[in-house]
């Protein structure tokens, strides 16, 4: 075959067609934007090589064509140091390892989910191969939740009522830590398969394949943090405490000063929907009015009383 090249986002897997005798083999790996001829006997496969990302979020956000955007549209659940439940949606940045014996090794992870295409430039549902989706699903997705989970359990509930920049950063660069030892466990090599994209390099970019390849951890950027539900039985007491205390404040801020008999007359009025198709809650003594459940309204706090001279 005459000189075909690679373009500069994608790398190629030389290897033997399996034919008439000949081997089905990986041959020799071809690095972006390099010229190369197959023999007679051979074909080739690629794989993106360029900058990507895998994204976790609740699958509100949709790109200009409707299509959801994102590798998982369900947030990461995880519980902080106090026990406090927490949902997340954070973003991958990563790239592959170009150097020659990670992408060897690479071969064999994607051969399993026949990750690699027959096309330079292919892919639909996150501009990826079916193959390339499932690879990501099976190994990168699982570890990444792993690394979450572990470093959110040192965090601390700043993280979710102040929302605090510093804490979102903290747990970022802690998840990055975490993920590195994840992945590895999940796929077994000794070096790792997944860098962080945009400053892994070569030596000489210009020159892919020669000398070496600079592998930086993947970066993770925490994209949003909101407070889980809390299940009857689950979470630890301090964690309870905490949000009871930030649901009163927020109930303050609505009803004022009684605000803790509103509230607890919403627990209420939950609680009796969740006990069947009748239930009636009666306020006041035996001669009070009586406000059938479920009902269409919720009640809405009665103005202070005006003091008389």
């Amino acid at each position: 075959m005459e000189d075909t090249a690679t373009t500069t986002a994608s790398c190629g897997f030389v290897v033997g067609d399996g034919l008439n005798g000949h081997d089905a083999k990986l041959h020799r790996v071809i690095y972006p934007g390099q010229t190369f001829d197959l023999g007679d006997s051979e074909d080739i496969s690629y794989v993106p090589c360029n900058s990507r990302n895998y994204i976790v979020s609740d699958g509100t956000v949709r790109d200009a064509n409707g299509t959801v955007v994102g590798d998982r549209t369900e947030l990461i659940t995880a519980t902080t140091k106090s026990g406090v439940p927490i949902e997340l949606a954070v973003t991958a940045y990563w790239t592959l390892n170009q150097s020659e014996s990670a992408m060897r090794d690479f071969y064999n992870v994607c051969f399993k989910y026949r990750c690699a295409s027959n096309n330079d430039v292919s892919g639909e549902a996150n501009n990826s191969t079916p193959g390339w989706n499932d690879m990501l699903g099976e190994n990168f997705g699982p570890a990444l939740e792993r690394a979450v989970k572990l470093s959110v359990v040192k965090a601390n509930d700043t993280l979710w009522d102040q929302r605090d920049p510093e804490e979102f950063k903290r747990l970022a660069d802690n998840t990055s830590v975490a993920f590195a030892d994840e992945i590895l466990a999940t796929l077994g090599y000794p070096e790792d398969l997944f860098c962080g994209s945009g400053n892994s390099t070569w030596n000489n970019p210009d020159d892919p394949g020669k000398g070496k390849f600079t592998c930086t951890s993947v970066r993770i950027v925490v994209d949003d943090v909101q407070r889980g539900e809390i299940r009857e039985g689950e979470g630890s007491t301090e964690g309870e405490r905490n949000i009871n205390e930030q649901r009163l404040q927020n109930a303050i801020a609505l009803y004022g000063p009684d605000a803790g008999f509103w509230l607890a007359l919403l627990d209420v009025i939950d609680k009796c929907k969740s006990a069947g198709p009748t239930c009636i809650i009666t306020i006041g003594g035996a001669n009070a009015p009586v406000l059938p459940i479920p009902s269409n309204s919720v009640p809405v706090p009665a103005p202070p009383a005006t003091p008389t001279p």
